[in-house]
């Protein structure tokens, strides 16, 4: 039975491991472009819309040391951000000062505006921010999207995206296209697989120990074998959905998380089954064997 005991352990460190290995993923896709050009025939946007390299770039300039706030962006439509993890783009500034007198520096921010979890609560807003100083060549920046969580079985995510540029002072900023990135037409996020395989993993390696040590004991018979085989059948059903996942070219994430527990699931438990059989077989013929001596 130590046998089983150690390949269950096994179990829950491979499946724990797998939760890290499975979180890299294939490039995000583009999920929503924002091109300047096209959205200064749908609004007004601050500062003048240019052309580099045959791109479109926004030009923002601010003259003196007056702050401003400059609200270049802003995305309400829920279905796409829900699939978005990022939100990208490419800068350069020139010149570009904080401000003495305030202490305040100039900085490109995301705003993710957050609705109340529950009735009566406030709307939360969780704020990101590039910040800006002096001069520089295009680089680019990488804001997060702040992932949707569940809170007393309600959804909650943001609803609206803001990006605004904050000038604390004088300077000019350009900005290529915004884009909002994410993972589309997979069946759960590197998130999600993590949790599923973190809790997931410890969960079955610390049942699979349980069973290991009634079945040393002869004890909980009907238990030990009846939840060996659903083990077994659990196995082979991930490994028939990770092929499944293969084949419909989902991410690794996705068919790795799925295939490596099936398959380990369906070799630990078949290879024990037979032995722990024959050991309770063995055991029930010891006991029978011993009452009809104490009869005799």
């Amino acid at each position: 039975m130590k046998r089983l005991f150690q390949l269950n352990l096994l179990l829950l460190l491979v499946l724990s491991a797998a939760a890290q290995e499975s979180q890299p993923q294939p490039p995000p896709k583009t999920l929503r472009g924002y091109d300047w050009k096209n959205l200064a025939r749908q609004q007004t946007l601050p500062g003048e819309v240019i052309s580099m390299d045959e791109i479109s770039v926004l030009k923002i300039e601010n003259t003196n040391d007056t702050p401003q706030d400059f609200v270049l962006l802003k995305i309400s439509d829920p279905s796409v951000i829900k699939k978005a993890n990022l939100l990208y783009g490419e800068m350069k500034y020139e010149n570009v000062h904080g401000n003495a007198i305030t202490s305040s520096s100039s900085e490109l921010k995301l705003l993710s505006r957050i609705p109340p979890a529950a009735s009566g609560g406030d709307e939360h807003t969780e704020n990101q921010s590039a910040f800006l100083e002096g001069t520089s060549n295009w680089q680019p920046y990488r804001f997060i999207i702040v992932g949707h969580r569940t809170f007393a079985g309600v959804p909650t995510g943001p609803t609206q995206l803001e990006v605004h540029l904050l000038l604390a002072g004088s300077g000019t900023v350009y900005l290529r296209p915004i884009k909002l990135l994410g993972l589309t037409g997979s069946w759960w996020s590197p998130q999600q697989v993590g949790l599923i395989g973190g809790i997931g993993g410890s969960v079955i390696g610390c049942v699979g120990a349980l069973l290991g040590l009634l079945a040393s004991k002869g004890k909980a018979r009907n238990f030990v074998l009846t939840s060996m085989k659903i083990f077994i059948v659990l196995g082979i059903l991930l490994t028939i959905a990770g092929f499944v996942a293969v084949v419909l070219k989902q991410p690794y994430a996705v068919w790795y998380a799925l295939l490596l527990p099936g398959v380990i699931l369906t070799l630990v438990f078949s290879l024990n089954l037979p032995s722990i059989q024959r050991r309770y077989d063995e055991l029930e013929i010891r006991r029978m064997t011993s009452i009809d001596t104490m009869g005799g």
